[in-house]
């Protein structure tokens, strides 16, 4: 049984380029990496940079808060990310993680490499007090 439906027209994987990559949206990659980010322990937020939060107080479309994307080659991404995270954490080693996590979603996720993700801690939460 053909599972065509009317009007689609197969396209047999010998005629795609060896090196095409699917078109997502910048939006669409800076949700995948932002939930990735959101999952290393340490991470508390998301912060956005000066401009996103601007840009939200005169309504006009700011990239993901604190996830910035740039294509530098078909299929290839740098991203930047911004975070607040936990008193106590060891900020090397929670970067290296955020790193891995962003890799590792974004290619399994969206078939894109990411070539280099820089982590910007801007805020560390304050110690929680002692009783």
């Amino acid at each position: 049984m053909d599972e065509t439906l009317p009007g689609d027209m197969a396209v047999p994987p010998a005629a795609l380029a060896e090196d095409s990559h699917p078109l997502v949206a910048e939006e669409v990659i800076a949700t995948y990496v932002a939930n990735a980010v959101r999952c290393v322990p340490g991470v508390t937020q998301l912060h956005g940079t000066a401009w996103q939060e601007l840009s939200k107080k005169v309504h006009i479309a700011a990239p993901r808060k604190g996830v910035t994307i740039r294509e530098v080659a078909p299929g290839e991404i740098e991203v930047d990310v911004h975070v607040s995270v936990a008193w106590r954490t060891v900020i090397p080693e929670l970067a290296a993680a955020v790193q891995t996590a962003v890799a590792q979603t974004v290619n399994k996720m969206l078939d894109l490499t990411v070539r280099k993700t820089t982590v910007f801690v801007d805020e560390v939460d304050a110690p929680p007090e002692l009783s």
